[in-house]
């Protein structure tokens, strides 16, 4: 990519601002702070979710008649909003409010409420980035197969919204007991056939905080989808892996096979739960395919 980054010199002028009212923020609060931050004359419309999929079809039906979408959620929120703008040039804005935001932090948009907004109407750049597809579904950071969507499912969801990512520790625990899958994951011309508790496909390098990378490889707009397939198969071994997340140790791991592809299958001897940015997306068999370039994110500029 020549230019991934590339500025934008005035605010917009029309804004479109879907929220989930599952989330931490509320739409009172944010309505509040857009008015407070919005120039003279800016026009900002808040739609809220009330269902599954409803952040997708909102930001459908709007995309030609504003200049900005802002996402106010967490990654799987920010995801749906994101599909519904695959193929339009209109940038998508973050406003974090969900128990990780790892999308969010590692482009380093702010965390605070006012923060967020700000940024949406004061200097920022645009972030040209690629995108994942599993079906008709669409992910900006990972998907995965096996244990992790096994604890995003279980995760009580009300404890979350109070005690962010510590919620997942309780469900990721019972999650490591559960039995490993024969699966065979075929990435691009490359087949595997393993047993495994895991198989990740990330478009992003992070999990749960910036710093916990999961390869040091992994960008997410460099055309490649990268596959990670966990060989061990004891609790154990699964934690000990891990725990190599952040020690940066994943390149000595015999216990992890890595790949790069622009199309994946995974099947599976069972129906092996499926997570796409940490909402349930179904079970095994899945296909995921890169689509490059496909959104356009508003970020800090450089130093912020």
């Amino acid at each position: 990519m020549d230019d991934p980054f590339r500025g934008r010199a005035d605010p917009p002028e029309n804004l479109a601002v879907i929220v989930n009212p599952n989330a931490r923020r509320s739409p009172d609060s944010v309505e509040r702070a857009i008015e407070r931050a919005r120039p003279p004359g800016t026009q900002a419309t808040i739609l809220v979710t009330a269902a599954p999929g409803d952040g997708a079809r909102l930001a459908a039906s709007v995309r030609d008649d504003v200049d900005l979408v802002v996402a106010v959620g967490g990654d799987g929120t920010v995801s749906e909003v994101a599909s519904g703008l695959v193929g339009s040039s209109v940038p998508l804005g973050i406003v974090p409010a969900g128990s990780t935001n790892i999308v969010a932090r590692e482009h380093g948009i702010p965390s605070g409420l006012t923060a967020a907004v700000r940024l949406l109407f004061g200097p920022h750049r645009i972030a040209v980035r690629d995108l994942g597809r599993c079906g008709d579904r669409i992910f900006l950071h990972m998907a995965g197969a096996g244990l992790d969507a096994r604890f995003f499912q279980r995760t009580n969801q009300q404890l979350k919204r109070y005690v962010g990512w510590l919620a997942y520790v309780p469900a990721a625990a019972l999650a490591l007991t559960e039995p490993p899958a024969e699966m065979v994951v075929i990435a691009d011309d490359t087949t595997v056939e393993a047993e495994t508790p895991l198989v990740i496909v990330a478009n992003g390098a992070s999990v749960v905080h910036p710093a916990i990378r999961l390869h040091p490889a992994i960008r997410s707009d460099d055309g490649w989808l990268d596959v990670l397939i966990f060989k061990g198969t004891d609790p154990t071994a699964v934690a000990r892996t891990l725990v190599k997340f952040g020690v940066g140790q994943l390149d000595d791991s015999p216990e992890l096979v890595v790949l790069r592809a622009r199309k994946v299958m995974i099947n599976a001897d069972s129906d092996v739960p499926v997570q796409l940015d940490g909402d349930a997306a179904g079970t095994t068999p899945v296909t995921i395919d890169l689509l490059p370039e496909a959104i356009r994110l508003v970020v800090p500029l450089a130093g912020e």
